[in-house]
């Protein structure tokens, strides 16, 4: 068991080596020998009691020293500035047991234990937590600081090695930090004195046991019958607490006694996300039985990348995405890579995706990947690194998911950021493996209730416009190949996507693609035009003004080129009509303001 392992392994280098520092999990609770649930501060007090030291000192900067300091020998002098200082009010150095409040300053306590650890006479262990605050990050340390490192390093390395001493535990110093990359690497690194041990989150079977010891502690609503660990999907309940601390599921448990009973899944929601209901369940079966005809009415001539879709969301909704893996709790809900010509719907389609699934096109979240072509910028997606400018502010992608839990996430344009910063990649890598991603601050957010999606503009300029859609697709396919497998050599980001989930999109040949087009764009200018002017913008022919427009489109742009032209054409000229009669815009509200198409081009006027 993992948080075992680490334990096993303290209590084996305690004493062998004279500095073990410990990172990681350390602000958790844990089960003990005797199923009792204590933190780290009194598991390393249970374990050093049975390896039989003498004295066992614990301090932190807030309480001081906390333990029985009476035979050890007490420093005389502060070695900050030259002041004398005595443990008592009279000056009397006498020894006693030492109470919250003393030697708070951490110049006293490694005084302390310079004095102490090579002593041959007593065994000793001093305990100091919340290292990641004694030493400042970046390597710059001012006088103070370097003089307790020296004296931590004087106190391992000074005392005479005794290989034939029939008492292997020695005084040691533990010393306890969230993160190791907080402490001094000049300290620890190639140092055979020094031992670093991470702790991590606890293992399946560790969750499982502590579930057994607090199963009482949950109120859940469950079929008859059943319990937490008695159900059919208690393996279940027991994986997707995966990267869960003790203590997390501990609040969970509490949570599940503060709200009105819940089901484990709307707990696990409520605790996590901050929600009771996931938007995947509440998914209409109607709603979802319509999906294409509802992605259509938004994105036209791209049949085959909607079908794609459909399957992907029915598996969803079903709750079947990901069964074949052991981690299916943490998979994205699915991945995508659209790639085809520019202009013919890739973002828009990730767009009303993220409508139909969320209710709201906010929730398709975009990032232009030409902002991180240049090296080093993909630290922008998970924060900068401690001591950094911008690491407080964290990742734009993490933040954003912590945000946005459920969301479509769309990388556009992923080749322009690829190749010349292929660090980026690997990050992509670690979302499709594993589901879940790190930032800077060592905080996790998962991606298993979004939909990933990538798109690319490779080929573009190579494959030409053609009636037949099979070998276009073909074509789109085996340039993405090619430049995973040769250009960047990355076919490994490939292969976690699915070639199956790599979606060409179609050019935009056929007139009435294009006449649909154009008529789901007059729309939104219709609305516009009804919430500003409280005027109805009517076409007499609307057909005749799309077929006008589409004399002016390059069709090889696709969808973007009948947008410009709409533009250019329809916006500018009406802006200059309703500009010039700005003075009697008011005397027509409520009219009809129609457009007549002719070969001179667009004219306009008011009709009650």
């Amino acid at each position: 068991m993992a948080l075992e392992i680490g334990f096993k392994r303290i209590k084996r280098e305690v004493g062998i080596k004279r500095c073990v520092i410990i990172d990681g999990n350390v602000g958790d609770v844990y089960l003990d020998d005797k199923n009792q649930i204590v933190d780290l501060k009194k598991y390393l007090t249970e374990m050093l009691e049975d390896l039989k030291y003498d004295d066992i000192v614990y301090w932190d900067r807030v309480n001081g020293i906390e333990g029985d300091i009476s035979s050890l020998k007490i420093t005389e002098e502060k070695e900050v500035e030259g002041e004398e200082y005595s443990l008592d009010d009279e000056g009397e150095n006498q020894n006693t047991t030492i109470s919250n409040g003393n030697f708070k300053e951490p110049s006293e306590i490694f005084n302390l234990v310079f004095k102490n650890l090579t002593n041959k006479n007593r065994k000793t262990v001093f305990i100091l937590n919340w290292s990641d605050y004694l030493f400042s990050n970046g390597g710059q340390h001012d006088n103070e600081e370097r003089q307790n490192l020296t004296l931590l390093g004087k106190s391992i390395k000074d005392k005479k090695v005794n290989y034939l001493s029939t008492d292997v535990n020695e005084s040691t110093i533990i010393l306890i930090t969230n993160k190791l990359s907080n402490f001094p690497l000049s300290f620890y690194q190639a140092n055979p004195e020094v031992s670093t041990i991470t702790l991590s989150k606890p293992d399946r079977l560790e969750r499982r046991r502590l579930l057994e010891k607090i199963e009482a502690g949950f109120e859940l609503k469950f079929n008859p019958g059943e319990t937490l660990l008695n159900s059919s999907r208690t393996n279940e309940y027991i994986d997707v607490l995966e990267d869960f601390t003790n203590r997390e599921i501990i609040q969970m448990a509490k949570l599940s006694r503060k709200e009105e009973k819940l089901t484990f899944d709307k707990l696990y929601l409520l605790f996590k996300y901050g929600e009771k209901d996931n938007p995947w369940e509440k998914l209409a079966y109607e709603d979802v039985k319509n999906i294409k005809k509802k992605l259509s009415e938004r994105v036209v001539g791209q049949d085959e990348a909607i079908e794609k879709i459909e399957k992907t969301v029915v598996k969803a909704y079903m709750g079947l995405t990901g069964l074949h893996k052991t981690s299916s709790r943490s998979m994205p809900k699915g991945v995508f890579f659209f790639v085809g010509p520019t202009g013919v719907g890739k973002t828009e389609l990730s767009k009303a995706l993220a409508k139909f699934l969320f209710g709201d096109e906010q929730a398709c979240i975009r990032f232009d990947m030409s902002e991180y072509a240049q090296e080093n910028s993909d630290q922008k997606l998970i924060g900068a690194p401690p001591g950094y400018v911008g690491y407080e502010q964290g990742g734009q992608l993490t933040n954003a998911i912590k945000e946005k839990p459920f969301s479509v996430i769309l990388f556009d344009e992923i080749e322009k950021a690829a190749k010349p910063n292929p660090r980026i990649l690997d990050i992509f890598l670690q979302i499709l493996e594993d589901g879940r991603l790190t930032d800077s601050k060592g905080e996790t957010v998962y991606f298993s209730e979004s939909i990933i999606i990538f798109t690319s503009n490779l080929g573009a300029s190579e494959v030409k416009p053609s009636d037949n859609k099979e070998e276009t697709a073909e074509e789109f396919i085996k340039i993405v190949k090619n430049y995973f497998d040769n250009e960047i050599k990355r076919p490994e980001i490939l292969g976690r996507i699915g070639y199956s989930n790599i979606i060409p999109f179609n050019f935009i040949l056929d007139d009435e693609f294009a006449i649909q087009i154009a008529k789901s764009k007059l729309n939104p200018i219709k609305k516009g035009i009804q919430e500003k002017y409280r005027l109805d913008l009517e076409f007499e022919s609307e057909l005749n003004f799309i077929r006008y427009i589409l004399k002016r489109v390059d069709k090889s742009k696709g969808g973007r080129d009948i947008l410009n032209a709409i533009n250019d054409i329809l916006l500018d000229e009406l802006s200059m009509f309703l500009f010039n009669n700005k003075q009697d815009l008011g005397l027509y509200k409520g009219s009809k303001l129609l457009v007549k198409t002719s070969d001179k081009g667009l004219e306009f006027s008011f009709n009650d």
